[in-house]
């Protein structure tokens, strides 16, 4: 029973309500921690699956980098092998050619002096060749002589080479191979041979000397033998000056 006074109300305690609310709240939390437990597990999960995802991608990329580095190192290897083999087959075909080359040059130039039997017996120019050197005006020069029909006798006698040219006012000059040759100028070139005989030197123009074509003069003193003469143009000698 409650009293009621004049001025305020007095009503009874009811503990029950406050265990109530509480226990709703606890039930609340336990829901809402049951629910953040499972989200942070499934996170968890999703994390580690991404991992494992992650791990066998890069291992799977780490074989394959190695399966690339074997085969690129197995083409590598076979290229080498190749391209070796390919510049050794080069070589020897160049040497080969070389070879080739000089033998055919040593059969022209035994051809040139065994002559045939019922060819009269003389003297030949076989070859006259021009090679300039360091200088523009310095040259080697290589003149080969050879004998022609059969004979034992040797032959003998000199070679007057003449080089024709202009010189920077374009007037024309000419000049004695024996004056500007750079061994014994001066010199008469002379020769003596059964068979053949090579004569080269170095020669050495005036400044601004331009050639345009030498004479060849080979004057025999054995008996019966011809002198003979041919000219040569210098650009058949030395096209690379045209």
């Amino acid at each position: 029973m409650s009293q009621l006074h004049r001025g305020f109300q007095v009503r009874h305690y009811k503990p029950w309500k406050m265990w109530v609310g509480t226990g709703i709240v606890l039930g609340l939390l336990a829901v809402f921690f049951a629910l953040g437990s499972e989200y942070q597990s499934r996170e968890l999960k999703l994390i580690r699956l991404e991992r494992e995802t992650l791990l066998q991608k890069i291992s799977e990329l780490e074989l394959r980098n190695y399966n690339l580095v074997q085969k690129n190192a197995q083409l590598a290897g076979s290229s080498r092998v190749e391209h070796n083999a390919y510049l050794e087959a080069s070589e020897s075909l160049v040497k080969l050619q070389k070879e080739l080359s000089s033998q055919e040059e040593e059969l022209a130039f035994y051809q040139g002096i065994v002559s045939p039997e019922n060819e009269a017996f003389g003297i030949n120019l076989q070859s006259f060749e021009v090679i300039r050197k360091g200088s523009q005006n310095q040259h080697n020069y290589k003149m080969v002589l050879t004998k022609r029909g059969e004979s034992n006798k040797k032959l003998r006698g000199s070679v007057r080479v003449t080089i024709r040219g202009e010189d920077a006012d374009g007037k024309a000059h000419e000049m004695r191979l024996s004056d500007i040759k750079l061994d014994n100028p001066g010199k008469a070139i002379k020769f003596e041979f059964k068979y053949f005989q090579v004569l080269q030197g170095d020669i050495k123009f005036p400044e601004k000397f331009t050639p345009y074509e030498v004479e060849i003069s080979i004057n025999s003193t054995t008996k019966k033998v011809k002198s003979i003469s041919e000219t040569i143009s210098w650009a058949r000698l030395m096209p690379e000056d045209l």
